[in-house]
């Protein structure tokens, strides 16, 4: 059975591995690429005050390794805050950690899961919360958290695009699709929102290259043809709404992501 693995390039590895490793055809096409960015003079002060004044927020969030390292990375070395910190994942809880920094996790890695956390529920009008994220990353968290009278300040350590060369991947991967002819429909792990916009995008362009003559590989399959691997509630009523099989995973680790792949293999019996 093939798996399709659309996590960012530095963090698709250990996935890819351990999903080989029982027995499933991996191919790797990144949908999303982090990108490091300059924060702004604002946001640098947030950090400032993070660990200069230990108890102006009353919780941290962090959403993602990435996140983690570049913001441990703004830190002095020593320090360790006093507020709560939650981390979105076992893999950014593993790193801040390693810092020796106490952590929670939500039982459930989504916007819905953190908002449930007695650490942020509880929060209330004259509190401050600090959230490193990437750009534009958690915004149905922070606007609950906003209408309680919340104060959210958030340091953007990164952006997320497309990668440049997923197209040329994509054909590829549709001319891969062709040359095998599977009766196994491939499963597709589909991690966040903007991924999928990406995944789609994709078949559009295809599709524009065939009206343009431009001749592109033959589609082997549309949109419809694949099975999905969904994190969180919203994607998978996303993909939902659209009629697409798929299965909602509730974290991005690699014994949830076999136990959904494990669902759609039965689904088939």
């Amino acid at each position: 059975m093939i798996f399709i693995n659309t996590r960012p390039t530095n963090r698709s590895k250990p996935l890819s591995q351990a999903m080989q490793k029982r027995g499933l055809t991996v191919l790797e096409m990144s949908l999303l690429e982090l990108v490091p960015v300059d924060i702004s003079e604002r946001e640098q002060q947030y950090q400032q005050d993070f660990y200069q004044q230990p108890d102006h927020y009353q919780a941290l969030v962090v959403v993602s390794p990435t996140a983690a390292r570049m913001g441990l990375a703004a830190c002095p070395t020593d320090f360790v805050p006093n507020c709560a910190v939650i981390a979105v994942g076992h893999a950014t809880a593993q790193i801040l950690q390693a810092q020796g920094w106490q952590v929670q996790c939500p039982d459930e890695y989504s916007n819905e899961g953190m908002i449930k956390m007695p650490s942020l529920n509880s929060l209330s009008a004259g509190d401050h919360l600090l959230m490193w994220r990437g750009r534009g990353g958690r915004r149905v968290l922070v606007n609950s958290l906003q209408d309680n009278g919340v104060e959210v300040n958030a340091i953007a350590w990164y952006q997320r695009h497309c990668s440049i060369d997923a197209p040329t991947k994509f054909k590829q991967l549709q001319q891969y699709l062709c040359k095998i002819k599977s009766n196994k429909r491939p499963i597709v792990l589909i991690s966040s929102g903007e991924a999928f916009i990406n995944w789609r995008l994709l078949f559009a362009g295809l599709e524009a290259d065939l009206e343009a003559d431009l001749k592109p590989p033959t589609i082997a399959y549309q949109l419809a043809d694949f099975d999905y691997l969904t994190f969180g509630k919203r994607l998978t009523d996303t993909l939902s709404d659209l009629q697409l099989n798929c299965i909602r995973i509730e974290h991005l680790d690699a014994d949830e992501v076999w136990r959904g792949v494990k669902v759609l293999q039965r689904a088939k019996l």
